[in-house]
C-alpha cells in the first residue's frame, strides 16, 4: 500500500472534514481535491462511502453556518474582509451580490462551484437577513450536490487517481520541492494582493 493510500487510510476522515471546513470558511485549501481523494479511497474499500459524504457536508455546514452569522452581525465589515485578499476588491461584492440577486436563492445551491462567490454566499445571506432555516436548506442542497460531484469524480475514476498517486510517489523528492515552492508562491502572491489592495478600506455598498 502506498504512502498516500496509508495516510488517506488512518487520517482521510480528519482531512476530509478540515478541507472542506477550511475552504468553507475563506481559506485557499484545495477541498474538491480532498474530496476526489476521498472518493477514491472509498471506492478501494479504505473509506466507508456515507461517512465521506456527511462528514464533508457536514464541514461545509458547519463553515458556512459561522460566515451567515458572522455576516448577520458583522456585515460589510466582514464582507469587505474577505474580499481584500481576491484578485480584485473593488468589484468582490458587487460581483457576488449581483449573483445573488440576479439568481436568487439559486446562487446557494450553485455557489461551491463559483470561486470567489462561494464563499461570499453564506455572509451575504446573513447580512440580508435571510431566514437561517431557509438559508440551511439551500445550503444543505448546494453542500451535497458539492461533496456528491467531486467525491462521486473520485469513485468513478479510482484507478487515474491511483496512477496519479504512484506517479507522485515515483517523483519523490522532485514533487515534494515543486509543491513546497508552489506552496510558497500563492503565500507570497497572496500576501502581495493583500498589500497592494490594503487601500480598500471601504467596500462600496451594492
Amino acid at each position: 500500500m502506498s504512502d498516500a493510500l496509508t495516510l488517506i487510510a488512518h487520517h482521510g476522515y480528519t482531512i476530509i472534514f478540515l478541507s472542506v471546513f477550511l475552504e468553507a470558511i475563506g481559506l485557499p485549501v484545495p477541498a474538491a481535491l480532498a474530496l476526489v481523494a476521498g472518493g477514491a479511497a472509498a471506492a478501494s474499500g479504505l473509506l466507508h462511502v456515507p461517512a465521506v459524504l456527511l462528514l464533508a457536508v457536514f464541514g461545509m455546514l458547519l463553515g458556512d453556518s459561522l460566515l451567515y452569522v458572522l455576516g448577520s452581525q458583522m456585515g460589510w465589515t466582514l464582507l469587505g474582509f474577505l474580499c481584500k485578499v481576491s484578485a480584485n476588491p473593488e468589484t468582490c461584492i458587487l460581483r457576488s451580490a449581483e449573483s445573488f440577486y440576479k439568481r436568487g436563492r439559486a446562487t446557494l445551491v450553485i455557489a461551491k462551484f463559483i470561486p470567489g462567490v462561494n464563499s461570499m454566499a453564506p455572509p451575504l445571506a446573513g447580512s440580508m437577513k435571510m431566514p437561517f432555516g431557509q438559508f440551511l436548506g439551500l445550503d444543505l442542497a448546494g453542500a451535497s450536490l458539492y461533496a456528491l460531484a467531486y467525491g462521486g469524480i473520485g469513485f468513478l475514476f479510482r484507478d487515474f487517481v491511483t496512477a496519479i498517486t504512484r506517479g507522485f510517489r515515483v517523483a519523490g523528492r522532485v514533487t515534494e520541492i515543486v509543491a513546497i515552492l508552489a506552496l510558497i508562491a500563492f503565500i507570497a502572491h497572496r500576501v502581495w494582493l493583500y498589500s497592494k489592495h490594503r487601500v480598500y478600506r471601504v467596500v462600496p455598498r451594492v
